[in-house]
């Protein structure tokens, strides 16, 4: 997750692979900018890519931004799949200790009950 975002993106579609509980992965900046592709199972190939959307003022990124640690977010619908789900978010360290990036997926609800 702190080198290429091409091979990060394939972890995270071959993790969704072989858990279903996941619905979504995404990968942002230290500043809340999306640098990879959203990655779930079910694609819409007409959907718009959130590549380069800034997330910044989300509280998902905002908290791991500010306490440098995970967050959970309460349960909301899905703007992508418009189904249950919460938000788990991780910081991700640079060698000198401070953040690179925060990885964040979106866990289903229903898989979770």
């Amino acid at each position: 997750m702190q080198g290429d975002v091409q091979a990060a993106e394939r972890f995270m579609f071959d993790t969704l692979q072989r858990d279903q509980r996941f619905e979504l992965f995404y990968l942002v900046d230290r500043t809340g900018t999306q640098i990879s592709e959203n990655i779930g199972l079910e694609k819409d190939s007409a959907s718009p890519s959130c590549k380069g959307r800034n997330w910044a003022q989300r509280p998902w990124f905002r908290e791991v931004a500010e306490h440098l640690t995970s967050h959970i977010t309460p349960v909301y619908r899905s703007s992508a799949t418009d189904a249950f789900c919460i938000t788990v978010s991780v910081p991700i360290f640079a060698a000198n200790g401070q953040l690179h990036r925060v990885l964040a997926v979106d866990v289903r609800l229903s898989a979770l009950v």
